[in-house]
């Protein structure tokens, strides 16, 4: 599989030197994210849409403590699911071509909601499904992150590297 989509020089300029405050994984994100994930479902009814808890919550390691949930619409529907998501939830935090971010809080966790189209939805797919299954990666991805926690930049960058090399291997 070829990597990730590039991304624009001087993407990661955008984010901060601050450091990122990493928390200890917390087992009721899990059964919260399959809450918030069925009440997705409930207001994407009408759409052919893949919803995946994806991110830290859902390795069960050390991150930043938001569920992120995956959405992936087909291509065809994803103005109509964005309007949707943009009625229950307001503005689009961030909207690019094939990503878009939105935000929730609920039952006391920020939901951090990632829809992706075409290639880079497959790619976060299958990424997502191998981590999962990959407990020796997974203690090297959680190293990794709070080695780097110093800076949200280099953090961002680094994750960039690190989930890239993976999928050229995929």
């Amino acid at each position: 599989m070829r990597g990730f989509t590039k991304l624009p020089e001087g993407y990661f300029e955008k984010y901060s030197d601050k450091p990122v405050k990493l928390v200890p994984f917390n087992p009721k994100a899990k059964d919260t994210a399959s809450i918030y994930i069925n009440r997705l479902k409930a207001w994407l009814s009408g759409f052919d849409t893949e919803i995946l808890h994806r991110g830290s919550t859902a390795f069960g390691i050390t991150g930043k403590g938001e569920i992120e949930i995956g959405i992936y619409p087909k291509d065809r529907d994803w103005d109509k699911v964005i309007a949707v998501l943009r009625s229950y939830l307001g503005e689009v935090s961030s909207l690019e071509e094939n990503h878009a971010r939105l935000n929730d809080d609920f039952e006391g966790f920020e939901i951090e909601i990632i829809l992706m189209k075409g290639y880079d939805a497959e790619v976060d797919k299958k990424l997502t499904g191998y981590l999962i299954n990959s407990p020796e990666t997974l203690k090297g991805y959680e190293a990794l992150k709070r080695k780097y926690s110093y800076s949200k930049r280099e953090y961002m960058i680094q994750k960039n590297k690190f989930l890239g090399k993976i999928v050229e291997k995929l």
